[in-house]
């Protein structure tokens, strides 16, 4: 089943705005998405019924009468109802449910095991009193949080620096290396020492996230939420302009 991100429907309707949306047999709406044809005013078909986009928000209930109003969460991929989480099913966003083995939470899994490997290289860097260092992975950390609260949440990652720089900066910075940095490009060895490939191996697993990423938003030959493959792209190129400030002794 193909669930309808509001991402999606920006992309479709960047040219033309229609009056109504069609969803075919099996297709759900995100929150988000529900919510920004009802700010375009764009109404819903579904078989030969039409209704307002308008739909009910997925907020919590806060009131006795509308805990009983219905089910709590529903099937992203059947359309099912529950009143309480299945333990092998967790939520894609809004009170929508997929298994846990669905791509988008498989790649979900890869940014949290990535965020492990940031903590453990900001600890051994704080150990050894590398405060810039500690600095530029705080940031690292904190972009691939970013990406994590904006692909559940459903909303566009913003396009900001990233250890100081823009997008256009990381790309000088990573092709030039010379220029920018002191030194050529670096081809990873096992004598380089303990924090320049701990760098190289969180950037590796960047990578591997970024191609988990394409597999679970791929559509077809189209891409839901490029921006997240992009701010996975920056941080890779992030990382690797680090390795190149740890070997030339910026960071120490």
């Amino acid at each position: 089943m193909k669930v309808i991100s509001e991402s999606y429907l920006r992309d479709l309707f960047r040219k033309a705005v229609p009056e109504t949306f069609r969803l075919e047999a099996g297709q759900i709406l995100t929150p988000s998405a529900s919510q920004f044809l009802g700010e375009k005013g764009v109404k819903v078909l579904r078989g030969n019924e039409e209704q307002s986009a308008s739909l009910p928000k997925v907020a919590p209930p806060t009131r006795e009468a509308d805990k009983a109003s219905g089910p709590k969460y529903v099937s992203a991929m059947d359309g099912g109802l529950f009143e309480t989480k299945p333990e092998h099913m967790t939520q894609l966003t809004g009170n929508m449910l997929v298994p846990k083995d669905h791509a988008r939470i498989v790649f979900r899994g890869r940014l949290d095991s990535c965020q492990g490997e940031i903590l453990l290289l900001q600890a051994a860097a704080h150990e050894t009193g590398r405060k810039s260092l500690v600095a530029d992975l705080g940031e690292i950390l904190e972009w691939s949080r970013d990406i994590m609260r904006r692909d559940v949440l459903d909303t566009p990652v913003p396009d900001k620096p990233i250890i100081g720089l823009s997008d256009g900066e990381l790309r000088a910075h990573s092709h030039n290396p010379k220029k920018y940095v002191g030194i050529d490009h670096l081809m990873p060895t096992y004598d380089m020492g303990a924090s320049i490939l701990g760098l190289n191996r969180l950037r590796a697993l960047v990578r591997e996230m970024e191609v988990s990423a394409v597999s679970a938003l791929k559509e077809g030959a189209r891409l839901e939420k490029p921006d997240i493959i992009q701010a996975l792209n920056r941080m890779s190129s992030a990382l690797y302009i680090m390795m190149l400030k740890d070997k030339s002794g910026i960071y120490k």
